[in-house]
């Protein structure tokens, strides 16, 4: 313990000869190289305030919690220059087991922090001098005072001169009581907090979890550190002296051992003065403000980790864990963006690229039901392009996405609307954002339309083979005496545009009537891209298509989750559609209906 005292006094020498340099100090008190006193965190910044023998403003250092990694985010800074203030816990032994003389020096000292408290700094004081075992700590100050209060310091001074000394042989200190409930307290300080023990390392608690063992687990697992000014401790004459001899050792040298507590004791017990207690309060200030470093560092994303244990390496060199309550964070409103533009990529991809600063979500990047590529039209939506798959790359914040459609582009100009793919972030932003990109090296349309021109003659010739047949029967049938219907072929020449009636019950019940003209395919779903959307977590983001062509109306499932069931059939390849037929899908129910004209042309 002499050593703790010596140390102490020779740094405060040296202080005093250096002038305390900035940059020069180091903490001579503390005999561990790296201490993690505090962590304070607000997602994605963690601030740090580090003591040790070898901490020093240019050291290295970087963290983790769980998988989450932190990099120094600015310089090095004593507590000094960073013109932080403290929150002050004090808890001081009033029973009559500590030197008398001590006990009045401490309340001196007390007084002149109250009175040199600056702007940020905050100080609450307790006494843990009680008649019982099982007594409660007793607060001096109604608040916890700050500088802002001067009105009040005058009247705060007086109040600590007034602590009583209890003499009475059998008053009785609460210390271990009184420390697991401000360490409990102080879970998620929001400034650097430290708890002061001046004491005798005496006490007489009784109660659960409060006994010698478990206060040193509590002090260990705390959020904030433990300092000591151990006072010297007056001859007993009464109880078990050996008891308490054993319980003071427990406090000096397991509760506040430096990797215990990730504070400091200094022992004025060597010599009993009021000398050395003046000399503990200026050693534990001088560690405190200069030989005390705060250490920013920060985290890829602003996600949280709950309360948990942050690990720390410094100079190549581990730190023991210190706790901190990592559930706040730094909102973030911005969603991923596109970066550059969209790039064709063979006849039927496209490449880009969309970041975030807190990173894009993998899994959301490589769900296809997420983009809509759909090519641009004075009137009407455009040709939307079926997105067959996806391929994405990771480097930074920044991904490379390719969208491989189910058809060669066309020359000609597209739109990309990239919906649904959130951030990295705790909030989880969600992109909504479009993108205009031209094809140039696609496939010629006229050449395209002369193809499919080409191949409608020979499905019309295909026809007119098998109306010619239909003839045929015809005249076997009426020479039967029996009335078939033919097929007319002008019907067939009719373009792809067909006009359907719709009688849709929702999940709720309602009913409604679309009539809608249908030009080349109509598609339903969940996501608000389809032609008709639904807020049903049954039905996948595009769940059929309904396509329309000369010889009617088709319906195909879009390998939907659920299926999609006609007349109670699910169907599993494409199928035509007749007047009547009852879809189902999700908790949609929908009738289909050919208008009477078409029904009318039909009949002719």
């Amino acid at each position: 313990m002499g050593r703790r005292k010596i140390a102490g006094i020779a740094a405060a020498c040296l202080l005093a000869i250096a002038g305390g340099a900035a940059g020069s100090v180091r903490a001579a008190n503390v005999d561990t190289p790296y201490i993690a006193e505090q962590a304070i965190g607000k997602a994605p910044k963690m601030e740090v305030y580090m003591t040790g023998s070898k901490m020093a403003e240019s050291a290295k250092v970087s963290g983790t919690i769980e998988s989450m990694n932190f990099i120094m985010d600015g310089d090095i800074v004593s507590f000094e220059e960073s013109g932080k203030g403290i929150s002050y816990i004090i808890l001081m032994d009033n029973s009559g087991s500590v030197n008398n003389e001590q006990f009045d020096e401490a309340k001196n000292q007390l007084i002149s922090l109250r009175k040199s408290l600056k702007e940020g700094d905050g100080m609450a004081l307790y006494t843990v001098g009680t008649d019982s075992p099982s007594g409660e700590k007793s607060q001096v100050f109604s608040r916890s005072v700050g500088a802002k209060d001067k009105k009040d310091k005058k009247s705060d001074c007086g109040k600590i001169r007034d602590i009583p000394y209890l003499k009475g042989v059998e008053s009785k200190t609460v210390l271990y009581r009184s420390l697991n409930q401000v360490l409990k307290e102080q879970a998620s300080p929001d400034m650097r907090t430290v708890v002061v023990l001046i004491t005798d390392g005496e006490d007489d608690s009784k109660g659960k979890d409060i006994d010698n063992v478990s206060t040193a687990k509590t002090v260990k697992e705390a959020s904030v550190p433990v300092y000591g000014i151990l006072l010297d401790r007056k001859p007993t004459k009464s109880g078990n002296a050996a008891e308490q001899d054993e319980k003071i050792s427990y406090t000096r040298n397991k509760i506040l051992a430096e990797k215990n507590c990730r504070g400091y004791y200094y022992d004025c017990s060597v010599d009993g003065t009021a000398e050395s207690v003046k000399q503990a309060f200026e050693t534990i200030r001088t560690i405190l403000q200069k030989e005390t470093w705060v250490v920013n560092l920060k985290a890829p994303t602003n996600r949280t980790a709950g309360r948990n244990q942050l690990a720390l390496i410094v100079d190549n060199t581990a730190v023991d864990k210190v706790s901190v309550d990592y559930s706040d964070y730094e909102e973030d409103r911005d969603a991923p963006a596109f970066v550059g533009t969209v790039e064709e990529d063979g006849g039927n991809s496209i490449t880009f690229s969309i970041q975030d600063k807190n990173g894009v979500n993998l899994s959301d990047v490589n769900e296809a039901s997420n983009y809509m590529v759909k090519s641009a039209a004075e009137e009407g939506d455009g040709k939307i392009w079926v997105v067959e798959s996806v391929s994405a790359a990771a480097k930074g914040n920044e991904i490379t996405v390719t969208l491989t459609v189910a058809e060669d582009f066309y020359n000609d100009s597209y739109t990309l609307r990239c919906t649904n793919i959130r951030d990295n972030s705790q909030d989880e932003n969600k992109m909504d954002a479009e993108a205009e990109f031209t094809i140039e090296n696609g496939l010629d349309a006229r050449k395209v339309a002369v193809k499919e021109a080409i191949k409608s003659w020979w499905w019309i010739g295909l026809v007119a083979l098998v109306l010619l047949i239909g003839v045929i029967l015809i005249f076997i049938i009426r020479r039967k005496k029996m009335e078939v219907s033919g097929i007319n072929p002008e019907e067939l020449e009719k373009a792809d545009s067909r006009k359907i009636w719709l009688t849709i019950t929702d999940r709720s019940g309602a009913i409604k009537d679309v009539e809608w003209n249908v030009e080349g395919s109509l598609f339903v779903g969940r996501s608000n891209i389809c032609n008709i959307y639904f807020d049903d977590d049954r039905l996948s983001k595009q769940h059929f298509v309904v396509e329309v062509n000369k010889m009617g109306c088709y319906i195909e499932d879009l390998e939907s989750t659920n299926g999609t069931f006609v007349n109670g059939v699910k169907i599993t390849n494409r199928r035509m559609l007749l007047d009547g037929d009852v879809i189902t899908a999700g908790r949609e129910k929908i009738v289909f209906h050919i208008p009477k004209q078409e029904l009318a042309g039909q009949a002719e």
